[in-house]
Formats: structure tokens, C-alpha cells, sequence
């Protein structure tokens, strides 16, 4: 791994003090900053093939080699070979013991000679020269306080630069900017990109340059392209910058930035500015830029583009918000989008608010219910509103799955529904599960797709919607899927809506390409046996027709044993059930435990006790109100516990029953003082 990159303090320190002559023009602090860094880089690599030439990418081992085999000339080190414009031929060299330094080169310079007299004067007096150009350029208190404060050159010459283009835009007599604007412009983008401007220069010029071109004389379309230009630069050039980035900058900055562009004229390159400057801001300046991202975002939402991709842009913008850090700022802008959108027809003010809906379906951090929300307090999928929610409702659901990476065939998918929502707006609601599950566009399982989608019906109360729309698009085609039908009804959770897309798709099985029964089988109704049970509005029938769906005697099948105790749990459970149901008078609750009873029968297996429980309930629950046949169904039921358990279980239920009915008896006698004997 790379080692960490200079600071960025130690950088903007070096570049403000250590400056390059005047004349190396092309040779800039910053292209030195950035090879100098590059060097670092690569001379640091922890993974690179490892080289045996001198050099950077010379391997460690190696280098250590080198190193302890180092050749000493003269009491110097060699240069290293890439080093060395002539290299020395070592081939050539002999060895030769040390020598000792001749006195003319051990003395300092500016000593005197060691062959004059000793003469001690000429040492004090150099001593006393040398002293004091020390003091003379040793920094005072005041000089050393100043260092940093001053702005360093490239921010003076910046300060020159604005100065010299506002001159040149006010003298342009054209409709076109001057050249010197355009290399200026150039310039300053390029600065910014290597980090040789100071932040407080910067701070300042975004904030009076504008305004300055502004009091100029100029035409005003002239005027606002230089101000784009100017505001466009500042942004790309901190973007791309690695040493002065956009983390260096405060939330106040981007605020008036985002104020300042969002009051440019409205156009398409004004547009993709604002994009660029919202996702260039960093999340922890978010919140101290409420107003300017509340303009920017109201600026683009009501712009007067007609790219379709309009509410994709600003979501992949805002991509980083969500509603747990900034549920104040999506708030603001969803009430600045809804007060902006009263001004226009009720056509144009839907549109309005679903393009901002839109770009809420955009954000991956944007949950759903959050989403929902959102519609509810726009008003939108009202239930007041009559009309149909279909498509609208579809794209939502297939942008908001899209951005968190839910669908793999997204334009295939959109493309298909469009479509059917072409043909019929009745359509469109059925197409997109219908489309989805058909053509596998799925990344993900798609029961957290249909739940996703059976939420957002339930929430608006627009359930029958989707019964009407499979209805209508089960006539519309000429052949029909039967597994999209089925997973729609499993994924519902609502009994009511399974037999209902049943029915649909029943009454036009001579359209799906298989046989209907053994695809649409029992098993797949479990879920909801329970529920029709209990259902005072269902017929009872209903019930038996689920659960013979699908039924095959082959024993042969393959996991015919496992499906076969899989019905006898079923049974079981369908017996207390049914003995559970208080909506059910006794022969009725009576009838539907003895068909289960034969069902578990012909299977050869033991009455499980909690079906003997059922049995018991149902013989002896409410024989205070003398309904007609209690007396039947008690030998009924000790009858099959005979069956099942043997005689003398029978006769000891039996003698249970004749004493609690004679307790029974004698209760009702003492409370109403007579005799009363039911039916027998």
C-alpha cells in the first residue's frame, strides 16, 4: 500500500515560500509538487517487480548490496550510475592506502594561511564579521509573525488577474468575450487544480467578482456567460484538485456558491454546473449549505429542460442525503418544490411534483417508506383522485429498485412496460410484476420486490386497482404466464386478492400455455387456508376447491411420501380450525371436521390428539342452547374415538360426558326452577 500523501498544510507551506525564478515559466511549483510526489509514490511501491538497475525501482536487497559495496574515490562516494553524465570506468581503478589531507584543503576558507606568521588577529577579526552578518540576518519578532500571513505570489497575481479581466470584459464592444478572458479563465482553473491559490483568496473572489462584471456596462448576455465561465472554472478546478480540494473550503462557501450559479439564467450548462457543485460538495458541509442547496435543487426542478433524464441527473447529485442526517434539508426542499408548484395548473403542478418524487426514487439512501411519505404530504396517489396511478406509480418503483441495484435489465424492463402503458393506462399496473417476473429482471428475490409493491398498494389504498388492471391484461393478451400470477397472489398476503387474481386467470386458462391445475396447486394456498376459513363473507366450498387443487394418486411421484404427510399436517390443523370458527353453526363446523377426519383416513394414518380435541369441541360446545343433533354428533365423536383409541377410552370420555351433561342439567333446573331437556 502506498505510503499517505504530504499534507496539504506542508504542501500550500512549501509552495508559498520556496518559489521558482522568475524565468522557469514552464516549469511550475506545482508540476515539481506533483513529480515530487510521484516520485514518492513510486519509489515506495510495495508490490512493483523489483529491478536490479539503479534507480527507483531498484529492489530493496539489492540496493542494500549496493550500498555496503560502495566504492569510496578520494574519501567521496561515486554517484550513483544514472546519476553520472560521464560514468566512471571501475574497471580501471587500483587500490591505494590513505593518504592525509594536505593543509590547503583542511582549511576553512577565508582563514588565513598556515605558512604566514601566527599572527591571532586575523582569526578575531573574521570571527567578529562572521558573528555579526549573523545577527544581521536573523528574522525580528514582528518578521516571524508575519510569515504565512501574507498571501503568497500566485494569490497576489490572482488578485492582479481579476482585476485585468473585469478591465477586459468591460472593454469588449462585441457580443463575444475577449481572448484574455478565456486564457485567464484557463489559468485559474489550472491553479486551482494544483493547489497554488490560497482558500481566503479564492473565498473572496467568488464572492465579489461576479458582482463586480455585474456593475460593468456590458451587455448582460456577455455578462453572465463570463460569470458562468468564472464560477464554472472555480468549481472544476477545485474538484479535480488533490492538495486544495473541496474539504478545504467551509459550508458558507458553497452556500453562496450554489446561491450564486443558482441565479444565473436557466440553461442547460447552468444546469449541469449546479449538478456538478451539489455532488462536489462534502457531506460534512451539507448542513451548513441549507439555503444553497435549497435553491440549487428548486432551481432545477423547476427549469425548463425536457431531458427525461432530468430527475436521474439531481438524484445521482444527491446521491449522498439521506433521512436520518438530513431529513431538515430534504424537508425544506420538498416544501420549497410543493409552495413553487401552486403557482401553476393542477397538470403542470403533478408534474412538478413528480419529477422531485422522482428524484427522491433516484437516491439510494431514500427508503421507502420515506418515499411514501413524500407522495403523502404532496398529495399525490391521493385516493381522492380518481385517476389512474399505474404508470406513475411503476416508474417509481422500477427507479427507486434501480438505484439500489434490485434490477439488473432496467431500460429492457422500462422500455416494456412504457409499452403496455401505450396500449391501455389500465395496463400498466399488472405489466410491471407481470413484465419483471417474466423476463427475470431481478438482481435480487423477487418476493422483496412484490412486498415492496403490495406496501405501496396498501399505503394508498389502491389495491382493486391492481385486480382491474391483471383483469384487463389477461384480455389484452393472447398468451399469459402462469408464474407471475401465482407469485402475485403467495406475495399479496391477503387472502381476499389470491382468490381473486385466481379467478382472473382461471377464467382465461385457455391463454396460459401450460396445464393450469398442476402449476396453480394446493400447496401454494397454506398460506391462506386459515384466513378463508375464518372468512364469515366466504363460502366454505372455497376451501375444498384450494385444497384438491393439483391433487395426483401416483405414488410413484417423485416426493409423493413427503407431500403426503405435508396434507396430513394440513388436515390436522384445517380440523381445529374448523372447530375454532365461531361463525360456523355446530352441523356445519361438525360436517368440515368429519371431512377432514376421512381425509387423514384414507391416508392410513392415527388421528393426531389434537384432532381428537377438535372432535371433542365441536360434539360438545354450546349444549346449553339445544341445537338439534348435539346427541348425534356426541356418538359420533365417541364413536371414532373408539375407532381410533379403543373401547375403553370410549367408555371413559363416555362416562365424562354423562356426568358433566347431568351438572349442565342440574344447573339450568336450579337457575330457572323446571326441568329442561333438550332434543335428543
Amino acid at each position: 500500500m502506498p505510503l499517505a500523501r504530504p499534507t496539504t498544510q506542508c504542501c500550500r507551506a512549501i509552495q508559498q515560500h520556496i518559489r521558482a525564478p522568475l524565468d522557469d515559466v514552464w516549469v511550475t511549483d506545482g508540476m515539481l509538487a506533483q513529480a515530487f510526489e510521484r516520485y514518492c509514490y513510486v519509489s515506495h511501491l510495495a508490490r512493483r517487480r523489483s529491478s536490479f538497475v539503479p534507480g527507483p525501482l531498484e529492489g530493496k536487497r539489492r540496493l542494500g548490496k549496493r550500498k555496503i559495496t560502495d566504492l569510496h574515490m578520494d574519501n567521496g562516494s561515486t554517484l550513483p550510475a544514472w546519476a553520472i553524465e560521464f560514468p566512471v570506468d571501475l574497471r580501471r581503478w587500483k587500490w591505494q592506502p590513505p593518504t592525509a589531507r594536505s593543509s590547503n584543503e583542511t582549511r576553512e576558507p577565508g582563514l588565513p594561511s598556515s605558512d604566514s606568521a601566527p599572527d591571532f588577529s586575523g582569526i578575531l577579526k573574521w570571527w567578529h564579521s562572521k558573528c555579526r552578518t549573523m545577527e544581521e540576518i536573523r528574522p525580528t519578532k514582528e518578521e516571524l509573525e508575519q510569515i504565512g500571513k501574507e498571501p503568497p505570489a500566485p494569490s497576489i497575481a490572482l488578485l492582479k488577474s481579476l482585476s485585468k479581466a473585469r478591465s477586459a470584459v468591460a472593454a469588449s464592444t462585441s457580443n463575444a468575450l475577449p481572448l484574455a478572458f478565456y486564457n485567464f479563465i484557463g489559468g485559474l482553473q489550472q491553479d486551482l487544480k494544483l493547489g497554488v491559490l490560497d482558500v481566503t483568496v479564492v473565498t473572496r473572489a467568488v464572492s465579489t467578482f461576479p458582482q463586480s462584471l455585474l456593475d460593468t456596462a456590458t451587455d448582460r448576455d456577455v455578462v453572465n456567460a463570463a460569470i458562468e465561465m468564472f464560477l464554472s472554472a472555480v468549481v472544476h478546478g477545485i474538484a479535480s484538485s488533490k492538495v486544495l480540494g473541496p474539504t478545504e473550503f467551509n459550508g458558507k462557501f458553497w452556500n453562496r456558491l450554489l446561491l450564486r450559479i443558482s441565479q444565473l439564467q436557466d440553461n442547460n450548462a447552468t444546469n449541469s454546473l449546479l449538478r456538478t457543485t451539489l455532488d462536489a460538495v462534502p457531506l460534512r458541509r451539507v448542513n451548513d449549505a441549507h439555503e444553497g442547496f435549497v435553491a440549487a435543487v428548486q432551481r432545477l426542478v423547476m427549469s425548463r429542460s425536457t431531458d427525461p433524464g432530468r430527475a436521474a441527473d439531481i438524484g445521482v447529485a444527491l446521491r449522498k442525503l439521506n433521512m436520518f442526517s438530513h431529513k431538515e434539508l430534504l424537508h425544506k426542499i420538498e416544501a420549497a418544490v410543493g409552495e413553487d408548484s401552486n403557482a401553476f395548473v393542477p397538470a403542470t403542478r403533478q408534474k412538478l411534483r413528480f419529477l422531485w418524487l422522482q428524484t427522491l426514487a433516484h437516491m439510494p439512501h431514500i427508503r421507502q417508506n420515506d418515499l411514501w411519505d413524500a407522495c403523502v404530504r404532496l398529495s399525490y396517489f391521493d385516493p381522492k383522485n380518481p385517476g389512474p396511478i399505474g404508470r406513475d406509480l411503476s416508474q417509481l418503483l422500477i427507479q427507486q429498485w434501480s438505484s439500489r441495484g434490485y434490477l439488473r435489465r432496467q431500460e429492457a424492463l422500462e422500455s416494456r412496460c412504457n409499452r403496455d402503458a401505450d396500449e391501455s393506462e389500465k395496463l400498466s399496473l399488472a405489466a410491471l410484476p407481470v413484465n419483471m417476473l417474466s423476463m427475470q429482471a431481478h438482481s435480487v428475490p423477487s418476493t422483496r420486490l412484490l412486498l415492496s409493491l403490495f406496501a405501496a398498494l396498501r399505503r394508498f389504498g389502491r389495491e382493486a386497482e391492481l385486480i382491474e388492471s391483471i383483469e384487463s391484461l389477461c384480455e389484452a393478451r393472447k398468451k399469459l404466464p402462469i408464474q407471475p400470477f401465482i407469485q402475485l397472489a403467495i406475495h399479496s398476503r391477503d387472502h381476499r386478492i389470491a382468490l381473486m387474481i385466481h379467478s382472473i386467470v382461471k377464467s382465461y386458462r385457455i391463454k396460459v400455455s401450460c396445464y393450469f391445475e398442476t402449476q396453480w396447486h394446493w400447496t401454494h394456498w397454506e398460506l391462506y387456508i386459515k384466513d378463508i376459513i375464518m372468512d364469515r363473507e366466504l363460502f366454505l366450498g372455497t376451501v375444498w376447491e384450494m385444497v384438491d387443487l393439483g391433487i395426483s394418486e401416483d405414488t410413484s411421484q417423485k416426493g409423493y411420501r413427503e407431500l403426503s404427510a405435508r396434507r396430513k399436517r394440513l388436515f390436522a390443523d384445517m380440523a381445529v380450525w374448523f372447530s375454532e370458527a365461531s361463525h360456523l353453526n355446530d352441523s356445519q363446523a361438525k360436517r368440515n371436521v368429519e371431512k377432514c377426519v376421512v381425509r387423514i383416513h384414507k391416508q392410513g394414518e392415527e388421528l393426531p390428539d389434537r384432532v381428537i380435541q377438535a372432535l371433542a369441541s365441536v360434539a360438545t360446545r354450546e349444549l346449553k342452547r339445544g341445537e338439534r343433533g348435539r346427541t348425534a354428533r356426541m356418538r359420533w365423536m365417541l364413536g371414532l374415538l373408539e375407532q381410533y383409541k379403543g373401547s375403553a377410552q370410549r367408555c371413559e370420555v363416555q362416562r365424562v360426558l354423562e356426568k358433566w351433561r347431568q351438572i349442565n342439567e342440574e344447573l339450568m333446573t336450579s337457575r330457572r326452577g323446571g326441568m329442561i331437556g333438550g332434543p335428543r
